[in-house]
């Protein structure tokens, strides 16, 4: 195979996706499902293909995407009903500050159970890189208004603020791991991690409010077309992620952060409308970012033992997240089957990946290979069973909504 024909079955795939769309999202097959099956494929048919990939494409890929995604989403959450709704905070709340570190701890027990030879830093980046949560694989979840508003609205939350929170965890990690840490001990990474959660948000939010007093005021004066209009979120969320990075803050907060500003200060019917071009951005990144990944680096995973890989994969998406979630969630007035949903649709996909990338860059790292081993296998599983369970999300948690 060549790669003219390649490009031909690529752009096949994607004409057939976008005439099928409805029917796949419906069905137990998901489009990173579909994706990253090809880019494995591909690779099947002629290694080739995929050798002059390296590291830095698909590291630019997940970055934009996840950027992207990040935007649109905190863009069409509703703020001020959140802010309003005191349980929606509270609950994103107990899913970022008692859930992220409760689902660390037990993903680095188990992979010290696990895995021996990965030492504790070994396990304690495989399980930071295993934490974040990516909406964009349960996406039929988040647009399904029958389901509870509030623990959609916490997921959303969730899976925005984790990656960016997750992020500094993990560079700290891998310097202390590999003892190139700044020299200042402790308080050197103590105000690294200030500085990624303050000034990202920050950028964030001063980007996200000048975007959109800029789109408001373009808008009313017809100073742009409607066609003009669309692109704005990408390129926002493209500003407030590379401005952050510029002063020192994590890039996916202040997308996130640059979104809930640019949500707030429009009208919702304007938000609408500017979410059609990201949203399509952002399926079609999503899509090629899976590909890449099934090409790249699904390969080398399946070349190295697999069984006890599966068996952390399945207790990664299983009892290492939803223990956490059901322990976050004592004392609210959810049920026990809100729970397991909560604690189900926390799939792993574009931060993940991004993440394992800056593992393998990371000189001098001896358990970078098993550990990018063990995540990718994963990343597979919950492409896979978060993929085809999301439609059946209402049927199966809440029968009674159906």
């Amino acid at each position: 195979m060549d790669i003219h024909e390649a490009l031909v079955l690529l752009f096949l795939a994607f004409t057939a996706y976008s005439l099928l769309s409805r029917k796949i999202e419906a069905s137990v097959v998901s489009g990173p499902m579909l994706f990253t099956a090809l880019g494995y494929g591909f690779y099947l048919a002629d290694a080739s293909l995929t050798s002059p990939l390296d590291n830095s494409v698909v590291e630019f890929l997940a970055t934009a995407t996840l950027a992207i995604i990040l935007f649109r989403d905190a863009a069409n959450i509703h703020i001020s009903s959140v802010m309003a709704e005191r349980a929606t905070a509270l609950l994103s709340a107990r899913l970022l500050c008692i859930g992220i570190p409760l689902t660390i701890l037990a993903g680095t027990a188990a992979g010290m159970a696990l895995f021996p030879a990965l030492g504790f830093f070994g396990a304690l980046v495989l399980a930071i890189v295993l934490t974040p949560t990516d909406a964009a694989l349960a996406q039929p979840v988040f647009g399904d208004d029958g389901l509870p508003e509030i623990e959609r609205e916490a997921l959303d939350v969730e899976s925005g603020l984790n990656d960016g929170l997750c992020l500094p965890l993990l560079l700290i990690t891998l310097a202390l791991a590999a003892e190139t840490g700044t020299g200042d001990g402790m308080a050197g990474h103590a105000k690294f991690f200030l500085k990624q959660v303050l000034f990202g948000p920050l950028a964030g939010l001063a980007v996200g409010y000048a975007g959109a007093a800029a789109a408001g005021f373009s808008f009313t004066h017809a100073l742009s077309n409607p066609a003009g209009r669309t692109p704005i979120m990408v390129g926002l969320a493209g500003l407030a992620y590379l401005g952050a990075e510029l002063v020192g803050g994590n890039g996916f907060l202040a997308a996130f952060a640059a979104g809930l500003a640019f949500g707030w200060r429009l009208p919702a019917e304007t938000v609408h409308k500017a979410s059609n071009f990201a949203m399509t951005e952002g399926s079609i990144l999503t899509n090629l970012t899976f590909l890449l990944f099934g090409a790249a680096m699904l390969p080398q995973a399946l070349e190295a033992p697999v069984i006890s890989s599966l068996v952390y994969a399945a207790l990664s998406l299983t009892v290492i997240r939803m223990a956490p979630v059901f322990i976050a969630m004592l004392g609210s007035r959810s049920g026990t089957r809100t729970r397991l949903f909560v604690g189900w649709f926390g799939p792993r996909g574009l931060a993940s990946v991004l993440y394992l990338l800056l593992v393998v860059d990371q000189s001098g790292f001896v358990v970078a290979d098993q550990i990018t081993n063990i995540a990718v296998f994963t990343i597979l599983l919950s492409v896979i069973l978060h993929g085809a369970t999301a439609p059946f999300a209402k049927t199966t948690f809440f029968p009674a909504r159906s």
